[in-house]
């Protein structure tokens, strides 16, 4: 059994722009067309947040800003019920906790990146500490289960009630890395 999601519109809101919608081949039985939303630019993610859909472009600015400067192809972080539900030029980061779509900071940057550079969560953490909450920040690892790379890095030493899960790097590599990054301003 497969759990599927679906956009729709409520009555009386706006439609999508057109640029932004696909078609989608008609299933037999089916009386309408269904079209799935494109995503090419922020634009069009600034878009689809205007429509209420809930999505997130992830990109090295916005991790630089937070003080770890990094150069990645930007992601596009979506409720996993919607991660096949989009037609998108960016890869594609699902998410369990849909809340953290609303307004992310840092403890959510934090998170997602623990999902493919946990050294990058562990250096915007250290620098934004002053802005992390560690209640909120547990449990946002706790949702999302990165408790592993949460150990790898020591993110416990941030909120002490994670979980340990695995076994963490040496604190000196840890040490090490954060030294050797340089900080570019530091601010979420």
């Amino acid at each position: 059994m497969k759990l599927e999601g679906r956009l729709f519109r409520e009555p009386g809101e706006r439609p999508l722009p057109a640029e932004m919608l696909a078609s989608l081949p008609r299933q037999r039985g089916r009386p309408r067309s269904e079209y799935r939303p494109k995503v090419r630019s922020e634009a069009d993610v600034r878009r689809l947040r205007r429509h209420r859909v809930p999505a997130v472009l992830l990109t090295a600015e916005w991790v630089s800003r937070s003080g770890y400067p990094v150069a990645f192809r930007p992601w596009l972080v979506v409720p996993e019920r919607l991660s096949d539900q989009l037609a998108s030029e960016y890869r594609v980061l699902p998410v369990k906790d849909e809340e953290a779509l609303r307004e992310p900071g840092v403890v959510e940057l934090v998170t997602w990146l623990l999902r493919f550079d946990p050294l990058a969560a562990r250096v915007v953490a250290s620098r934004n500490r002053a802005h992390l909450d560690p209640h909120e920040l547990y449990r946002r690892v706790r949702n999302e289960g990165v408790e592993r790379p949460a150990t790898k890095i020591r993110l416990q030493q941030f909120a002490p009630a994670i979980p340990r899960v695995g076994e963490p790097l040496p604190a000196s590599e840890l040490r090490w890395i954060e030294r050797n990054n340089p900080a570019e301003g530091v601010a979420a």
